[in-house]
């Protein structure tokens, strides 16, 4: 073997290397939503149970706070997982009961 067959070998085991200590980093990260902010029950959801249903303009339930209400696209029904890819629905807290934009909403 030659002394530059020999550094060809290492430079291909470097690039491999840095490509896979790259890779290591990458992340799956979820579209984020937040256009819907009611509810229509103020109750919260069992695991795996649909928080938004499509084409809906409220969530049925929150997710408790270790779990994402997500979906596999926008106009798809939202389940409560614990992974956070995919489509997520920020769901806002429930609001105060003598918080007087509660009384008053539209």
């Amino acid at each position: 073997m030659s002394l530059s067959y020999k550094a060809n070998q290492v430079m291909l085991c470097i690039a491999v290397l840095l490509i896979l200590a790259n890779g290591s980093h990458l992340k799956k990260i979820g579209y984020h939503d937040r256009t819907i902010r009611r509810y229509s029950t103020e109750r919260t959801c069992w695991w795996n149970e649909i928080c938004k249903e499509e084409f809906q303009i409220e969530f049925r339930c929150k997710c408790p706070n270790w779990s994402y209400c997500r979906s596999p696209g926008k106009y798809y029904n939202a389940y409560c997982s614990v992974m956070a890819s995919g489509y997520i629905w920020l769901q806002p807290h429930f609001p105060v009961r003598n918080d007087w934009r509660f009384m008053y909403r539209n």
